[in-house]
């Protein structure tokens, strides 16, 4: 009788200590296994705006190029109407690689760059419910006010609802002002980027330091001198352009790069190969 009362605790013990094991190994499996919602990264789009007086057309080749060297396989239209409403096109899905967005403003001469920035954020709140987690942000020559403005305006925002800014690349950039309309805006520069004689148009812009100092976003500042010793694209000075060095603070990081030629024409740069070719480099390092 004691002999089996010793077997049956033997085994008991051996069936615990199975139970034990099945447990700590469920429990193992569990913390190593990725957490989908917590670990693994949503999309990350290319969000294109156009200048003042165009239209998604000057995106289009852009964005041509990024689909046929294979970084993306996906272009989707989106649009502002004039009251300011956002129709998204077609729903972003688990198939579409790095999506292109070409945004068209139908108020395409709107100088509100408050109320632009407003629209920017309905697109980028659109976005994130569509599972973008970042965005890369392209602007030419007034689009990239409209990514300045919405910068600006999110600086505090719940980054929860919106998403990351990952890169941002500018093109023919009006930092200073326009040369038709801001007498400053050919103003010579400190080392640091700052205008030695600033502009009202730059002025607006200074909450633009304190936001790249509280975010690390890549930044490509591309702009073009199709006038020589000019140093102007026709529309925009170089200096100008350049002068978004200033703003752009440490953890963010800055390069440029000069476009030069006939083909560095303000309009030319978005249908230009080399931009093309570095924007995708910049892209994808």
């Amino acid at each position: 009788m004691k002999k089996h009362s010793h077997l049956m605790t033997i085994l008991i013990l051996v069936f615990l200590a199975l139970i034990a094991y099945a447990v700590f190994e469920s429990l193992s499996a569990h913390q190593q296994a990725p957490n989908n919602k917590a670990q693994v990264s949503g999309k990350t789009a290319t969000v294109f705006f156009h200048g003042y007086g165009s239209s998604r057309n000057a995106e289009k080749s852009m964005a041509q190029y990024l689909v046929d060297n294979g970084y993306s396989n996906r272009r989707m239209d989106v649009t502002v109407s004039e009251n300011g409403e956002v129709a998204m096109g077609r729903q972003i899905t688990e198939k579409d690689k790095n999506p292109l967005i070409l945004v068209q403003f139908n108020q395409n001469k709107n100088q509100d760059f408050d109320k632009t920035a407003d629209w920017v954020k309905t697109i980028m709140t659109n976005l994130k419910k569509e599972g973008v987690d970042q965005v890369n942000l392209v602007g030419h020559s007034m689009g990239n006010m409209a990514i300045a403005y919405y910068l600006m305006k999110t600086a505090k925002a719940d980054d929860q609802t919106l998403p990351v800014v990952k890169k941002q690349i500018d093109l023919a950039g009006t930092y200073n002002g326009l040369m038709v309309s801001e007498k400053e805006s050919n103003s010579a520069l400190y080392d640091n980027g700052q205008p030695m004689t600033a502009s009202a148009y730059f002025n607006r812009l200074l909450p633009l330091r304190d936001y790249y100092q509280s975010h690390a976003i890549q930044v490509l500042n591309i702009y073009g001198n199709s006038q020589g010793s000019g140093q102007n694209d026709t529309t925009v000075y170089n200096n100008s352009s350049k002068s978004l060095k200033y703003f752009v603070q440490q953890p963010s990081t800055y390069q440029e790069k000069l476009i030069t030629g006939a083909d560095g024409q303000h309009s030319k740069l978005h249908e230009n190969k080399e931009v093309d070719a570095a924007m995708l480099a910049f892209l994808t390092k």
